[in-house]
């Protein structure tokens, strides 16, 4: 097929690769063409509400189309190569894509080969995941889940999106219990020494959890899937255990897409993450080449909130090199937004050296939960992205 030519080519069409784009435009870059299989847009931080029953599905989708910036070419088809010496983009479909400078935002998938089974453990019904699009069933399965059942709950092994983010299905699912008088026994296995690996946000988590009376299994990883008896094995310090249950909400390990070490742009990095300079986003050996966002090795924690500031610095650095610039530096910013109960939420700000650093003002507590974080994590923050990200005027 024909070749098409722009001046900045973006992988993914989500979070990081929409608005890295949004920003190119509104930066003065005329030819940016983001490639992108998928007709429908999800933000997928709303899907944490759908679990919990505070949200529809489709107020977090829009189609493709309708959130693409306006001015930006929308190429809808799969990426399988990467050539970055000729700056060259191989689509499944057998389209070519040249380009001046490329933004690598795919996002991450499951990593099969550390779990096996996790389609099957999926098709079954006592088996939910926000992270692998079935927010629905976890709200059907937290209101009728039985009564004196057991709920487990797992968080993965970095690289996953938005560690935070994996314990909010257990908080709102806790709460929904809480409220109709029902008595679920809860089990986090947590695949880390800490859970977000901030000091003091984790011990804030560890409180309201004891509160919660859930079992936390630490430095514990989910290694085999038995959905057929409802079980899951699981290896830590202890050895290797099993637990069945009555819910799993399965948060499965990630890695980063296989054509990126294909490619060669994962380098050394392990779990094919973009091998990017954390700070300026560049690439280490492709100075043409830049990533944001969940599938990049930014060294933080990802998340949404981050990408921010990630998109800003990247974009800007883009424009520098051209200039012969000294490029700006990310700091690591990132944000864990996670509710202890239904209608209050910690909005955790931090570094990547796991330092809090607060938007608020410094008499009050950054780590104290509060309804209005809840509100704007739930209204403010969707509005925000929909109608002003996602158009680069943020």
């Amino acid at each position: 097929m024909t070749p098409y030519s722009f001046d900045v080519v973006v992988i993914g069409g989500g979070n990081a690769g929409l608005s890295a784009a949004a920003r190119c435009r509104k930066k003065g870059l005329d030819s940016v063409a983001v490639i992108e299989p998928q007709s429908v847009h999800t933000y997928r931080p709303l899907l944490s509400y759908v679990g919990g029953g505070q949200a529809r599905l489709p107020s977090a989708q829009r189609s493709q189309a309708q959130v693409t910036p306006r001015g930006v070419t929308w190429l809808q088809d799969t990426v399988v190569r990467v050539d970055p010496e000729s700056r060259t983009v191989v689509c499944a479909s057998g389209m070519t894509v040249t380009y001046r400078d490329l933004i690598v935002g795919p996002g991450l998938v499951p990593d099969h080969e550390a779990l096996p089974g996790i389609d099957d453990a999926m098709a079954t019904a006592s088996v939910a995941s926000n992270y692998l699009d079935e927010a629905t069933r976890t709200w059907y399965l937290t209101r009728t889940v039985r009564d004196g059942g057991h709920a487990v709950f797992t968080v993965p092994r970095p690289p996953v999106s938005c560690t935070g983010t994996t314990v909010k299905p257990l908080f709102l699912a806790a709460a929904h219990w809480a409220s109709t008088g029902r008595s679920v026994r809860t089990t986090l296995v947590v695949d880390r020494e800490g859970i977000v690996g901030v000091p003091d946000l984790d011990a804030r988590l560890e409180s309201a959890l004891r509160d919660l009376g859930t079992t936390v299994v630490r430095r514990t990883a989910v290694t085999a899937l038995h959905p057929d008896r409802n079980a899951i094995e699981v290896t830590g310090p202890a050895g290797v255990d099993t637990l069945e249950y009555d819910m799993l909400h399965l948060v499965p390990p990630y890695r980063g897409r296989a054509w990126v070490t294909e490619s060669g742009l994962a380098g050394d990095v392990p779990h094919g993450l973009v091998d990017v300079d954390p700070r300026t986003l560049q690439h280490h050996r492709h100075p043409n080449v830049w990533a944001a966002g969940d599938g990049a090795a930014i060294d933080t924690d990802p998340s949404g909130g981050g990408l921010r500031k990630q998109v800003s610095t990247l974009v800007d650095n883009l424009l520098a090199a051209r200039r012969g610039g000294q490029l700006g530096e990310y700091d690591g910013y990132t944000v864990a937004p996670i509710p202890l109960d239904s209608h209050r939420l910690i909005a955790a700000e931090f570094d990547r050296t796991g330092t809090v650093t607060s938007s608020l003002p410094s008499f009050l507590d950054p780590l104290k939960p509060r309804r209005l974080a809840w509100a704007g994590d739930r209204y403010g923050l969707p509005f925000s992205y929909w109608h002003l990200l996602l158009k680069g005027h943020l």
